[in-house]
């Protein structure tokens, strides 16, 4: 293992140059992995983090946008692609990783780092399951070691990062994951994995403008970055060559996206000892991350505060980037899902009114319930200047009655992270409401065949095995 201490020196750039570069760590750490230097931790948090990201693939797939994206691969068809799950189609492997991805992230059911306010699996998982379609043999071992130096990539690029969401670092950061683990289930050797990540670098792009306006472009950007990841992956082992200083030249990623201002130590600290799936989030509710800890709050305060029509006013304080991103007044647009998807007081009403928030809640009907939308009203969310900008695990609730009597309720940490963690039961209870809710017909026999691939995915030979049943 490299030294993962890098020293700055300057070569006359505005940016002092760092030797080792942080390039050549990362290059390093993922070509130097295998699946024997995963620990036990790694391996199980893998496991659990596919079986998620295959869930909530299901009722993502019949979300707004996927069908239509399925519909229009299916003009696009090829007998030597790779598969579009749910669909029984095939398309080239950078549209179906597009596709796919789009399915996993489009109900934001999948999973978090909570530091960075970004998701993973949507990027890594269908990157390295669409070339393991159409290169050699993969087996499952190969398969989470892929995964675990992708996710460990995009973890570590975006920990380096102090500023608010303005990029979205799923899709920004994200590309590069998805690029190491295609990379990786190819087999490229270190000169081509640096290949493929300087040329996903240039395709790297990714805003919240879609986020901030509840369009449904939001959901793809993850999709474009999977692709990007694939189709620089086959590139660099075409003999494509791409930038060297992806993350530090002075065009490069830090730079040129976050104005050079970084902590390279963020990127290498732990470096091989620690992979950061082990600190990734599970999602219990399908809406941004960002809305948990208020739905945490207000499930909590439920039976404290009595009948909702007695509720006078709710008020949430939460960082200024959250405050930002979901914390405006309730209103619907164009797509009344992306719109519930990210508003605390919508998200916060309906836990209030229902004592849940599940995937039926996100349903044009129970988004306009009458209930609901006249206690959105009522909710006000405030940025909390005491707080990190970029902080997303905390939030106060204050509930006033109309008699005046208040309650109050702190979440320092929403359910799902590592800190406060979903258990086995629960995650598999939520992988089998994700069926029953999409109305996608799966037999018991391969549902219970693909409970227990993942289970023992070490001992896969071939991960199409694992594909057949989710293609459809």
């Amino acid at each position: 293992m490299p030294d993962a201490s890098p020293r700055m020196e300057n070569d006359g750039d505005d940016m002092p140059t760092i030797e080792p570069s942080l390039e050549q760590l990362l290059v390093d750490h993922i070509a130097g992995t295998g699946f024997d230097d995963l620990d036990a931790q790694a391996v199980s948090c893998c496991k659990k983090l596919i079986l998620d990201a295959l869930g909530v693939t299901f009722p993502g797939r019949q979300a707004p946008g996927c069908p239509e994206i399925v519909d229009l691969l299916a003009t696009w068809q090829t007998a030597q692609g790779a598969s579009v799950f749910l669909s029984g189609i095939q398309a080239p492997p950078p549209l179906a990783a597009m596709a796919n991805s789009a399915m996993m992230h489009a109900l934001d059911f999948d999973d978090t780092l909570d530091a960075s306010a970004l998701h993973t699996f949507v990027n890594v998982l269908p990157a390295a399951l669409a070339a393991a379609e159409t290169g050699k043999k993969v087996g499952g071992k190969e398969l989470i070691t892929a995964l675990v130096v992708g996710v460990d990539l995009i973890c570590r690029i975006s920990l380096a990062i102090d500023s608010p969401l303005s990029w979205i670092r799923t899709a920004t950061c994200g590309g590069f994951g998805a690029a190491a683990a295609a990379a990786k289930v190819l087999g490229l050797d270190r000169e081509q994995i640096f290949n493929a990540l300087g040329v996903v670098y240039g395709q790297t792009s990714g805003n919240a403008q879609g986020l901030i306006e509840g369009r449904l472009v939001k959901r793809m950007q993850p999709g474009f970055a999977a692709s990007a990841g694939v189709l620089s992956a086959f590139l660099a082992g075409r003999g494509i060559t791409g930038s060297r200083r992806f993350l530090t030249g002075a065009y490069g990623f830090y730079p040129l996206y976050e104005q050079g201002v970084f902590t390279p130590s963020a990127v290498t600290e732990g470096l091989g000892a620690h992979h950061s799936i082990v600190d990734l989030s599970i999602k219990p509710y399908p809406s941004c991350r960002m809305t948990h800890s208020s739905i945490g709050a207000a499930l909590a305060l439920k039976d404290r505060v009595g009948p909702v029509d007695a509720i006078g006013q709710v008020d949430v304080s939460v960082s200024a980037m959250v405050a930002e991103m979901v914390g405006k007044p309730f209103e619907i647009g164009d797509n009344p899902q992306v719109d519930a998807q990210f508003s605390i007081p919508y998200t916060t009403a309906c836990a209030l009114v229902r004592g849940d928030v599940f995937l039926q809640d996100f349903e044009p009907r129970a988004i306009t319930d009458s209930a609901v939308m006249r206690l959105a009203d009522r909710v006000r969310v405030v940025a909390d200047p005491t707080l990190p900008s970029k902080d997303i695990l905390q939030a106060r609730m204050k509930i006033t009655r109309g008699d005046g009597t208040v309650a109050r309720e702190r979440v320092p940490v929403p359910l799902g992270n590592p800190q406060n963690p979903m258990n086995e039961d629960q995650c598999r209870n939520k992988f089998l409401k994700c069926i029953d809710f999409s109305g996608i017909e799966i037999q018991d026999a391969a549902r219970d065949e693909l409970f227990s691939m993942v289970d023992h995915l070490e001992s896969l030979t071939d991960v199409n095995d694992l594909v057949r049943i989710m293609a459809g």
